[in-house]
C-alpha cells in the first residue's frame, strides 16, 4: 500500500501542514517540526491502513515537500 503526503511549510505561522486523502480517508496534521510531523504521519497512516482500510502489511509513503526559502545573491 502506498500513500502520498504533501508537506507544506507556512512561514507566517511557523508550522508544517501534512495532508493526504483518497476516496477512503482524509488526513490533516500539523506541527512546528518537520521530523516530529513525519512521526505523527507514520503513526496516523498505520492506524488508517489497519483500522479504516483493513490493511496489514508494508506501507510506503511518498513525500511531496512544498517550501520556499529566500537566499541572498
Amino acid at each position: 500500500m502506498e500513500f502520498t503526503v504533501k508537506f507544506t511549510w507556512y512561514d507566517d505561522e511557523k508550522i508544517w501542514l501534512a495532508t493526504s486523502s483518497s476516496d477512503d480517508f482524509a488526513m490533516t496534521l500539523d506541527h512546528g517540526s518537520f521530523d516530529a510531523l513525519l512521526e505523527k504521519v507514520k503513526i496516523a497512516l498505520s492506524d488508517i491502513a489497519e483500522n479504516e482500510l483493513a490493511y496489514k502489511g508494508e506501507i510506503k509513503v511518498k513525500l511531496e515537500i512544498d517550501r520556499t526559502v529566500s537566499i541572498a545573491a
